[in-house]
């Protein structure tokens, strides 16, 4: 259900966008995958580089070497880092391997941001004291979105988690989710940029089921999702992106 709440805050709808790839112009190079992986800040090279192993010669091996480069680059440069020069064709060798019906590439898609994401934002969520289904929901969608540390040196799921605080003695789940939510959106809505502060959206879909939280916290569906009018029902097919493909 994780999954499937942050695939509608990433393409509008719970569908997995395994073969979107598109510039949104947030500095990042290209954001592509379901996950959003993108060419400036590491992810999508180390994806292709794994895709590479199990199926050499794919059309997206060519820009294993631009993307090498790119990751390369200081972060703090984001201007170099998020140049999409050297990608020509980028977007279609994407398409081409994600709508592949044999589905490595989109079966590596979801066990990558499985071992990459899930995983990691699960050992966050328990150092804070979250533990319900909803709330490692909330920590996904915040790595998916925010990423680690190093890569994302303005937001990220370690600096929202800081400015937080800890979980206080007597404070229930709910109450940590609201203001971790409450951090994360203001990060949001303030950033200097025309991307980010749209996104504030997401933060606020999720503090709606936080507020119900003994509804909302075991993720049973359906699932309503106020501000971007969408309904998870769980019945989803996450083997094909049924809307590119």
């Amino acid at each position: 259900m994780a999954s499937l709440i942050t695939n509608v805050f990433e393409d509008s709808d719970a569908n997995f966008a395994f073969a979107s790839c598109s510039d949104i112009g947030d500095k990042r190079g290209y954001t592509a995958g379901y996950a959003g992986f993108t060419t400036g800040t590491g992810d999508a090279e180390t994806l292709i580089k794994d895709y590479n192993n199990i199926s050499p010669g794919n059309s997206l091996e060519h820009y294993t070497s631009q993307l090498a480069t790119l990751s390369a680059l200081p972060h703090c440069d984001r201007d170099s880092r998020g140049s999409t020069a050297g990608l020509d064709g980028y977007c279609d060798a994407w398409k081409s391997e994600a709508c592949n019906t044999n589905h490595q590439f989109s079966d590596l898609q979801r066990e990558w941001v499985y071992q990459n994401y899930m995983l990691p934002s699960a050992r966050y969520a328990a150092q804070s004291g979250v533990h319900s289904e909803l709330g490692k929901a909330i920590f996904y969608d915040t790595i998916i979105q925010h990423g680690y540390q190093y890569v994302e040196p303005d937001i990220n799921i370690v600096r929202i988690i800081n400015l937080t605080g800890p979980r206080k003695a007597n404070e229930s789940e709910q109450d940590y989710l609201t203001r971790f939510l409450t951090t994360r959106r203001e990060f949001q809505c303030c950033y200097p940029d025309t991307v980010w502060p749209a996104s504030g959206t997401r933060s606020a879909d999720l503090l709606t089921l936080v507020s119900n939280f003994d509804e909302n916290k075991d993720l049973h569906p359906p699932i309503e999702l106020q501000f971007f009018e969408r309904t998870i029902t769980g019945n989803e097919d996450m083997t094909k992106d049924v809307k590119r493909c």
